[in-house]
């Protein structure tokens, strides 16, 4: 009996799985087609994505072999590249959307495309710290490779310049002190050795040497300070300044926009010579725009009372020296870096000091620090973008180089009027 029964409940399951499977059968099909359905959409998706430009896997995007070649570093040169190229260039942004430049580096995809791309665009002065070792590795002979801050004026990082003031001092203190025992030493032996009338010129003499001493001195510490702030690139076109170095926030002046526009045209000339006139003509165009852009600048923040703004990121210097404002960041070069309680202090009490009206932070970085200095001192919030990429909002409204300036300039006239 008890065989009966194990034989009875197996007989049972088989039937049991016998019917089952039609039911699941029937979910299974319904499911499938929800599947395919949802497949189907997120295809959609992907291709959207693919010809939206910054965002995507380098290698997503088919190659059109009827066009120009790009890869650009992070989004402004790959907007900028964009811009100058038009209808001839197929330009990949490096950087995903959303995603903060500084400390990324290139995947094996991104370096596959590079060995088959005709042009790659980097801003250079440091921004791009893994530059010179992918191009060392790169096998593509033909690849034209532009530095596009090439011919602008470069600023050190604050760090830089602290370290770089201090050693200064140090310097001149030696020199000084060398100088002036010697000068003591000569002046014991003309005393000895001349009259008072003759001691007298000698001192004429020697004033008007000490005289001319001094102006080349002020002639070379100000050749010093232009060696400083001016940097040519390396020979080979790839970047030469140590990250961290060098702010490379450049694209911030629109004067200086202009000039890696310009360092892109050439670069598509080189490339395509038969598109040169349609590169040029591009150019032009947007550099006329640029120069209203930054005339438009001028005539709005130059009669605003206040000049500091206190900002999360230290980004804003080119745009504090073309518009006369003083930048006081709470981080440093990089959005990751974390400031020490001490910094934090002296910012609050820079805030309180100076009638500080807001906070600057960015979207894409985040705000924690910025919301601490601010609910500390009772000031507002409010967005400032250094256009290392697009946000999602601006993304959204299809937003560039131009709109988003635009939106600065609106947050900086009200922090400042």
């Amino acid at each position: 009996m008890r065989m009966n029964r194990k034989k009875q409940r197996g007989k049972h399951a088989v039937i049991s799985c016998i019917r089952m499977p039609q039911l699941r059968c029937t979910r299974v099909s319904e499911s499938g087609i929800l599947r395919r359905v949802a497949l189907a959409l997120c295809a959609c998706l992907l291709f959207t994505a693919v010809f939206v430009g910054c965002g995507t896997e380098a290698s997503d995007e088919p190659v059109d072999p009827n066009k120009l070649q790009v890869m650009a570093s992070f989004y402004t040169m790959y907007d900028f590249a964009q811009k100058i190229g038009g209808e001839h260039v197929q330009v990949t942004c490096m950087v995903p959307s959303g995603t903060e430049p500084h400390d990324w580096e290139p995947s094996t995809k991104d370096i596959t495309r590079m060995e088959q791309a005709d042009v790659f665009i980097y801003n250079g002065a440091g921004m791009e710290h893994w530059v010179s070792d992918v191009l060392a590795g790169l096998s593509n002979k033909k690849l034209i490779s532009v530095e596009a801050s090439q011919g602008v004026s470069l600023l050190r990082s604050a760090e830089e310049e602290d370290g770089h003031d201090h050693e200064t001092a140090h310097a001149d203190e030696d020199e000084e002190d060398g100088h002036d025992h010697e000068t003591a030493h000569a002046d014991e032996d003309e005393e000895d050795s001349h009259d008072h009338e003759t001691a007298h010129a000698d001192e004429d003499g020697h004033d008007h040497a000490d005289e001319e001493d001094a102006a080349v001195s002020n002639a070379a510490a100000h050749e010093d300070d232009a060696a400083d702030h001016t940097v040519v690139a390396a020979p080979d076109g790839h970047d030469a300044h140590e990250h961290g170095e060098y702010n490379p926030h450049v694209w911030l002046d629109p004067m200086n926009a202009k000039q890696e526009m310009q360092n892109i045209c050439e670069a598509f000339s080189k490339a395509d010579p038969e598109h040169r006139a349609d590169y040029q003509a591009n150019y032009e165009k947007w550099a006329k725009q640029l120069d209203e852009l930054d005339k438009t600048y001028q005539t709005t923040l130059e009669n605003l009372s206040e000049r500091n703004i206190v900002v999360a990121h230290e980004a804003y210097g080119y745009l504090c020296r073309r518009y006369n404002l003083t930048q006081v960041s709470i981080e440093g070069m990089s959005p990751d870096s974390e400031p020490d309680p001490g910094r934090m202090a002296d910012i609050i009490d820079f805030v309180r000091a100076n009638n500080v009206r807001a906070i600057f932070f960015e979207e894409l970085s985040g705000s924690r620090t910025a919301e601490t200095v601010a609910a500390e001192t009772g000031v507002k919030l409010l967005t400032l973008s250094p256009l290392e990429g697009l946000s999602d909002r601006q993304e959204e409204t299809g937003g560039d180089y131009f709109s988003v300036m635009e939106e600065n300039l609106q947050q900086l006239t009200e922090a400042l009027r």
